[in-house]
């Protein structure tokens, strides 16, 4: 196996182990248990069956589950091996520093997304009907995708920034994405669940419900780069200092 191989299958691993396998199973599985007692307590009805669909995705997957998932496996992919002090044996390996950090964002972004899918198909499948085509998914699945690629750049680069990064990711989700960008509208062109949700409203094209407080798409495509792409250019920065500095 190339080393490039190595560090994705054994971050996959550091991802899924222990504890971590039941929490990503909670994260997939909540929206569907939630999901099945509506069915199950709620009179059919076509109306009332997309309200429940848009404010279970978009309050409680994108709102909640998205970042608390991009949390656990962005800090998680580092995060172990800063916490021991084996990242400098990974430093060793006959490859470059930016491609350690490239993989481990990557790995980090496909766990979460995994993780996601499964919480926007499968209540979808259980409260469908006519009126709510399948674009709702694909719309919400697209803002999804969005959200892991954003969340996990900046929770990876506090994973390798600080031994706190649980704690410091938990406080970030809860005072931007759960208090101010909610209440503060200045703050919302900082929100990367607002962008998540900006795009699924684009690509549902009336299939899925406006929301007033989502951002403009031209705020997503110019604030979203520049979180995406700052954060992972200052997690190569900061593994190339700390390799800088074990080697003193």
């Amino acid at each position: 196996m190339s080393v490039d191989g190595t560090i994705v299958w054994l971050t996959w691993r550091q991802l899924f182990a222990r504890r971590r396998i039941y929490l990503a199973a909670a994260f997939s599985l909540t929206p569907l248990i939630v999901a099945l007692l509506f069915r199950v307590l709620v009179p059919d009805s076509d109306s009332s069956s997309v309200e429940f669909l848009t404010g279970l995705i978009r309050e409680f997957v994108i709102g909640t589950l998205l970042p608390l998932a991009a949390v656990v496996f962005g800090t998680t992919a580092f995060g172990g091996e800063v916490d021991d002090g084996t990242l400098v044996y990974l430093l060793v390996k006959p490859l470059s520093r930016w491609r350690v950090v490239w993989w481990k964002y990557v790995v980090a972004v496909l766990s979460t997304a995994a993780v996601m899918v499964p919480a926007v198909i499968l209540p979808w499948l259980v409260v469908r009907n006519p009126d709510m085509p399948v674009r709702v998914p694909l719309a919400y699945l697209a803002g999804l995708g969005v959200g892991c690629l954003v969340y996990c750049a900046i929770f990876v680069t506090l994973g390798l920034t600080t031994r706190r990064a649980l704690v410091f990711g938990l406080l970030y989700i809860v005072a931007m994405e759960m208090v101010l960008s909610r209440s503060v509208i200045g703050t919302r062109s900082l929100s990367v669940r607002e962008f998540a949700i900006s795009v699924a409203q684009w690509v549902g094209k009336g299939a899925v419900a406006l929301s007033e407080s989502a951002v403009s798409l031209a705020t997503v495509w110019t604030m979203g780069p520049v979180i995406l792409i700052g954060a992972i250019a200052f997690a190569m920065w900061r593994l190339r200092r700390f390799e800088v500095a074990e080697r003193l």
